[in-house]
């Protein structure tokens, strides 16, 4: 019988492996569509790798995790994280498309292995602690803000490390992930394994996902967090050609970021404090936000007004934790990193007709960028909230 203790260290390890596995990428956030623009790509370009990116994870995120689940979730975590460490050195020599889309590709890949299993683990060792459910209630928002602060002091360094190489700010996620990685052999899976009904592992893999699709709360709960997450994304790559279409000075470009990073711990913070709100009001009051700041910038966009942008960190950071929290309650711990895995294809499934789109619309006029968000999620918003509600009155 495991102590307390056991579980809490656990908890800890998990807590500082998800932190730094997820701050890599903001090294170069906010310069990247700079390096991607100096080697040849444009906005449409980009748009198009973006795209393969996230079909690579649709095609692998529900298979990965349904193996993490059913055989191993501590191995495929630790391969995803050093295998992401090495991908993203070959990435700051990438000279081409070509080999940005390689990059990109193999990403996917191990991102797919990874994706999940921190929460998964969280969810588990919280659980241990406090069988009540309360601490994975405070504790998961709690971490998705520790990782936005933690983002907001590394995209402040990228930024810094970039007036002197692009390349440099781009192969420096290779620290973090490859620490985190280190970190993930110490992470013991003491979670359940999620039994097999068939021993084709194909025909069990589906059976275990048309369980999880099969409770209606799940779908309902899964749909709002994927409109929730993916409302503040596609939109986010024209960010730093709208501040140079104003006339910010490329030298503060980075400080835009700087700013939505910062509102994303607020809103993360903000969260924390809704805990006890209906899950259709944690869901409508951020969608509204961010609605109505894209319709200001439509209206009207000059060096005033586009800082508004920084309110699509506020909303993602509002979003986050707490739909991601209503998501794993609704499921068995046994299948924590499936649901996840099926979170995070429904949101790339959204993802990659609407980034190519968005980003077309945005090489035209930027503008129409924010227009085509606006008019994608304002309805199938008005559904999910409709549908929230409902579950809420049975």
């Amino acid at each position: 019988m495991r102590g307390e203790s056991v579980y809490k260290e656990n908890l800890r390890r998990v807590i500082v492996e998800t932190v730094l596995t997820s701050i890599g990428a903001s090294f170069s956030v906010a310069t990247i569509t700079i390096f991607w623009n100096s080697i040849g790509m444009n906005q449409a370009t980009i748009g198009f790798v973006q795209m393969a990116f996230t079909i690579v994870l649709c095609l692998l995120d529900m298979p990965m995790g349904y193996l993490a689940d059913r055989f191993n979730r501590k191995a495929l975590n630790v391969v995803g994280d050093i295998g992401v460490a090495i991908t993203f050195v070959y990435y700051a020599f990438a000279k081409n498309v070509y080999m940005t889309l390689i990059a990109e590709c193999v990403l996917g890949i191990f991102m797919a292995m990874t994706n999940g299993v921190d929460q998964s683990f969280i969810k588990y060792n919280c659980d241990k602690i406090d069988p009540s459910g309360e601490l994975f209630k405070k504790i998961n928002p709690k971490v998705f803000t520790t990782r936005y602060i933690a983002m907001l002091v590394v995209t402040i360094l990228g930024g810094f490390i970039a007036k002197y190489s692009l390349r440099l700010a781009i192969g420096i996620a290779f620290i973090p992930y490859f620490i985190g990685g280190l970190i993930g052999f110490k992470i013991h899976d003491y979670g359940e394994k999620q039994e097999s009904k068939n021993k084709n592992l194909i025909i069990d893999m589906v059976a275990s996902f048309k369980e999880i699709m099969n409770k209606r709360d799940t779908r309902v709960l899964l749909g709002s967090y994927i409109l929730g997450k993916e409302i503040t994304h596609a939109q986010i790559w024209v960010m730093t050609p709208m501040l140079i279409m104003v006339g910010v000075p490329i030298e503060i470009v980075s400080i835009g970021w700087v700013f939505s990073f910062i509102m994303q711990i607020i809103g993360s913070k903000l969260s924390e404090k809704m805990v006890s709100l209906k899950t259709s009001n944690k869901f409508a009051i951020p969608i509204s936000i961010e609605i109505l700041w894209m319709l200001v910038l439509i209206a009207s966009t000059n060096k005033v007004t586009i800082w508004l942008f920084a309110l699509n960190g506020f909303v993602h950071g509002l979003v986050e934790g707490n739909m991601a929290t209503s998501v794993q309650e609704s499921a068995r711990n046994e299948i924590q990193t499936s649901v996840m895995s099926v979170a995070s294809t429904g949101a790339r499934l959204l993802y990659i007709p609407l980034v190519y789109f968005i980003n077309y619309l945005g090489n035209i006029k930027l503008q129409l960028a924010l227009v085509g968000v606006t008019g994608v999620f304002l309805p199938l918003s008005i559904v999910a909230f409709v549908a929230l509600r409902g579950m809420e009155r049975r």
